[in-house]
């Protein structure tokens, strides 16, 4: 599987990053901006995410207008569900706003930080992620 993480924070990108390798692959962008260029990329290079990790509080670009982004961009590019990455807002940000702003623009799943590792996997599990036993 190909991730791609989207988070600010250096010590979260690297425990999230131990994580998910135990699952595949994983690329990381510090910043919402660099996160968009990443998955532009990969739809190019044919060699889409399978899910996408996205903190909300981000310089640069807040993590909800990139969700919008992404899901924009793969409907411009025809890329529907099931083929679409599953996104999964990893966020210290749990109130019910943000979670209800997250699903309405798309997202599969919601995580709340801190990030512990089984929850983690149930979190991917919830979103339709398919990982081995």
């Amino acid at each position: 599987m190909r991730f791609l993480l989207i988070e600010d924070q250096k010590d979260v990108r690297n425990l999230m990053e131990a994580f998910l390798q135990e699952f595949g692959t994983c690329d990381m962008a510090e910043d919402g901006i660099k996160g968009l260029a990443a998955v532009l990329k990969s739809i190019e290079e044919e060699t889409p995410y399978d899910a996408i990790f996205l903190d909300i509080m981000m310089p640069k670009l807040e993590g909800q207008q990139v969700l919008q982004k992404i899901r924009e961009l793969e409907d411009a590019k025809s890329i529907l569900p099931p083929q679409s990455a599953k996104i999964i807002m990893a966020s210290a940000l749990g109130d019910s706003e943000n979670v209800m702003e997250a699903f309405k623009s798309q997202a599969d799943a919601y995580l709340v930080k801190p990030i512990l590792r089984d929850k983690l996997v149930s979190t991917m599990q919830k979103a339709g992620l398919q990982l081995p036993e």
